[in-house]
């Protein structure tokens, strides 16, 4: 009976840790776009937590367990709480149609915007690159 608990709790925390990590990874993954950086951030902090409650479940370490998880709680409400306040944006008001238009982009129609080439892109990509490698090739010597 004792091995069948044992069992189930190493099956249950190994689980438990793949989707924790994935999560992880997920939240990495996620910081890695430029826009949405900073919630992959949270996201990934937010999980860290998990792994090690875990953990504690795998170990059979009941402290490591209630510690990773009071701290993830804690870390999702910390979550919950910033993604409310940043969708709260405060409006500003403007007083004449004039203002508003000001600060409006002019945009052109698509005949309009100008055409890059992909070789002029590949040029320009090569440039770079030559100028980086004969940087570093300058630092080694």
């Amino acid at each position: 009976m004792d091995f069948l608990l044992t069992l189930l709790l190493v099956v249950v925390g190994l689980l438990l840790l793949l989707l924790s990590l994935a999560g992880l990874a997920f939240g990495v993954f996620m910081a890695f776009d430029e826009r949405n950086r900073e919630q992959g951030v949270f996201f990934a902090i937010w999980l860290v937590p998990a792994v090690a409650a875990s953990l504690g479940i795998v170990l059979r370490d009941w402290v490591t367990f209630i510690i990773g998880a009071l701290c993830f709680v804690i870390a999702g409400a910390a979550l919950a709480l910033e993604r409310h306040g940043s969708k709260e944006q405060p409006k500003s008001r403007r007083t004449s149609s004039a203002d508003a238009n000001a600060g409006a982009k002019k945009k052109r129609p698509l005949s309009e915007k100008p055409q890059r080439s992909p070789r002029a892109g590949a040029e320009q990509l090569f440039e770079v690159s030559k100028r980086w490698f004969s940087g570093r090739a300058r630092t080694r010597r």
